[in-house]
């Protein structure tokens, strides 16, 4: 068995106008993290990552040896990070504007090699590039190497660039973040309030497979799936690549899919998603309730999978699943209102551009 048995987290749920680049809008934003970053030499991400590269987190690790080999996985989003390189951020006086004086600080996989090391000798290191789907993508490496390669313990860290100006300016042109004047409040499955802010987020997490403390979670399983799709960034309405990123992981866990009642789903509340992600649950799952993390921290990019897991178990701890955020109807289902947990397993859902679904099963029975 895989146990979940270290998790740290940084995040915000208040919300920041930027309204001094052409696409104003809010974002979830730690200040802390961009502190001299206009000098060049202080590189927002990596602060915000190493805000949950805890010396509680490295002690437990160094202190409690594993029988196994040991796995650093770096769930990054992306190979280089978005920072201000493109044609979007050229206002040296933005508030959000910075410079970075040393390139290759930007490469995901060099940085994943330097905080690996902090936690002592590893046997493997990699990154992963699977964009918003990042952090639950790697959950089925995760269950790889520790059934199948001899691993007894993977460390994930995940965070990404998720706001800048340059990403704020992409999402926003796209119309895919909120704008300033949309009239509407960030929300999931909803006829009236629907999408995102973007968020700042950061996870790090600990499996093992003999814990040296209580677990927070049982991981039963984890799967990502593609489906057939021209379009890169699209997703179809009826919703394939979330159903067989489900169905794949039901499979892997070993569960029927009338034994899971509850979902975290990817929950970014835009039409599209909307309609893939709840039609791919009706059809997956004969009965279930499932919420939404992003209309309360924002959307965290590559990070969010894992991140809102996080943020699940915390509320089932507490005995609640949490209603969605500004839902404007009464929904039983995509709840909103808080409701009890409904057994004991529930499913963790994210998508990235690029064509690619994830889906991980927990357990809260340790």
């Amino acid at each position: 068995m895989i146990y979940l048995t270290c998790l740290e987290s940084n995040y915000t749920e208040t919300t920041t106008l930027v309204d001094d680049i052409r696409y104003p809008q809010k974002a979830h934003i730690l200040p802390e993290t961009f502190h001299r970053s206009k000098t060049g030499l202080s590189y927002p991400p990596h602060k915000l990552l190493e805000s949950v590269v805890t010396p509680k987190a490295r002690q437990y690790v160094q202190d409690n040896k594993t029988p196994g080999k040991t796995a650093f996985l770096f769930a990054a989003g992306n190979q280089g990070w978005m920072g201000n390189n493109g044609r979007y951020d050229k206002n040296p006086d933005a508030e959000l504007h910075y410079k970075v004086k040393v390139p290759f600080i930007v490469l995901t996989n060099i940085y994943a090699g330097r905080i690996a090391s902090l936690f002592g000798p590893v046997d493997h290191v990699s990154t992963d590039a699977s964009a918003c789907a990042s952090s639950l993508k790697v959950l089925m490496d995760v269950h790889n190497l520790m059934t199948n390669y001899g691993f007894t313990r993977v460390i994930v860290l995940s965070g990404e660039d998720a706001v800048n100006n340059l990403s704020l300016e992409f999402f926003g042109e796209a119309g895919a973040s909120l704008q300033v004047g949309d009239g509407q409040e960030p929300s999931a499955f909803d006829g009236v309030n629907q999408g995102f802010y973007l968020g700042q987020g950061a996870v790090l997490a600990v499996f093992e497979s003999d814990p040296a403390t209580t677990p927070l979670a049982q991981f039963l399983g984890a799967y990502s799936a593609a489906e057939n799709n021209t379009n890169p960034l699209g997703q179809r309405e009826d919703g394939a690549g979330y159903s067989r990123a489900i169905e794949g992981a039901l499979w892997v866990a070993k569960t029927p899919a009338n034994g899971v009642k509850m979902v975290k789903t990817h929950g970014t509340g835009t039409p599209v998603n909307n309609a893939a992600e709840k039609t791919a649950l009706l059809q997956s799952l004969p009965e279930f309730i499932a919420t939404s993390y992003k209309p309360r921290i924002g959307h965290t990019m590559g990070a969010s999978g894992l991140l809102e897991t996080g943020l699940m178990l915390h509320d089932l701890a507490h005995g609640v699943v949490p209603a969605i955020p500004n839902r404007t109807e009464s929904d039983d289902v995509f709840v909103s209102a808080d409701v009890p947990p409904q057994g004991d397993k529930f499913l963790s859902l994210a998508a990235g551009m690029g064509n690619i679904y994830s889906a991980a099963l927990f357990s809260t029975e340790v």
